[in-house]
């Protein structure tokens, strides 16, 4: 399992979360939307959020988004997966999917303590996404604070930003798991 960094990351319990994004058309007629969800993360199983308010245009099928690319642990069960190299306290790996047929391939950079922090996917039909993922620290476990990202979709380029807030662990909690 890939870790990227040297000091180990403390598996997280299972959590939810909210996702606020906005978005941006990179050109005319320079529509700005924004989006809001609810995720939910089962280690080793998934990585999703629901998108519960989004704008009248965006496609049904499209409300929900998986995220496990963000996440090394994850990947097993979702991509082939290979080292390609190391610089700056990052390692670079490339990902080929298992299970989707749309992505062509993927570059990922793993800092520290095993969290993702670039992301650059290509897919099939021409689209090209690049994310940078910004972490802290909440309730002890370093997890995605903010994320951007450029869209290139052939004929609409978009920029969005996403929030990650209202972490709660409680459901692990209940369980009787720890909070670290």
């Amino acid at each position: 399992m890939p870790s990227g960094g040297r000091e180990a990351q403390p598996s997280a319990p299972p959590y939810t979360f909210h996702m606020d994004v906005r978005m941006a058309m990179r050109h005319f007629p320079w529509l700005h939307f924004h989006m809001q969800g609810a995720g939910a993360y089962e280690p080793g199983q998934s990585y999703k959020v629901h998108f519960t308010s989004v704008p009248w245009f965006f496609p049904k099928q499209q409300n929900d988004i998986d995220l496990s690319m963000l996440d090394p642990t994850l990947w097993p069960g979702h991509y082939t997966f290979a080292q390609t190299g190391q610089r700056d306290g990052q390692t670079s790996f490339d990902l080929h999917p298992i299970d989707d047929a749309s992505l062509e391939s993927a570059t990922v950079e793993v800092g520290p303590r095993g969290r993702t922090r670039h992301v650059v996917m290509n897919y099939k039909d021409g689209t090209h996404i690049t994310i940078d993922v910004a972490v802290s620290e909440f309730d002890g476990y370093l997890l995605p604070a903010t994320l951007t990202a450029d869209i290139d979709k052939p004929h609409m380029p978009l920029s969005a930003h996403a929030d990650f807030s209202n972490y709660d662990f409680t459901v692990a909690r209940q369980a009787g798991g720890t909070t670290r």
